[in-house]
């Protein structure tokens, strides 16, 4: 099935995720992204390469590879590996870091039970951060 409304993110990597509280305020939220962000920096673990795709159905996370020929991108292509995928009712909240307009991350709710999950990822270009906090509010 092809993607309907999507959009693909070109140069982002995966810093992390981690189970997080619910938050109440914008202040833990932020709290909790550079908490993963430090604890990769002090694990010193790479960040991995992915293709972040947003559409009506939801945000998928699968890891890069390089592909030969340019074709038509489809949301459940066999090939790629899926690290992350959320449909749009459970993800919680977005936001990119004012310290670091580079990064920004979601928060989603997991479906079998009453986790939450902070993704958190790092683009190639700030205004790609920027568009993935507005593509939610619509």
């Amino acid at each position: 099935m092809a993607m309907v409304d999507a959009k693909r993110g070109e140069g982002e990597e995966l810093i992390g995720w981690q189970v997080v509280p619910r938050p109440s305020n914008r202040t833990e939220i932020v709290q909790a992204m550079r908490r993963i962000r430090y604890e990769c920096k002090v694990q010193n673990s790479k960040k991995k390469k992915v293709t972040v795709s947003i559409s009506v159905e939801g945000v998928r996370v699968c890891l890069k590879r390089k592909r030969r020929k340019k074709k038509q991108h489809q949301w459940n292509d066999p090939l790629e590996i899926e690290l992350l995928s959320h449909p749009i009712y459970r993800i919680f909240y977005v936001s990119h870091d004012s310290n670091d307009l580079k990064i920004f991350s979601y928060i989603a709710r997991d479906g079998s039970s009453d986790v939450f999950k902070c993704c958190v990822f790092k683009t190639n270009k700030k205004i790609h951060a920027s568009h993935c906090r507005t593509r939610r509010r619509h």
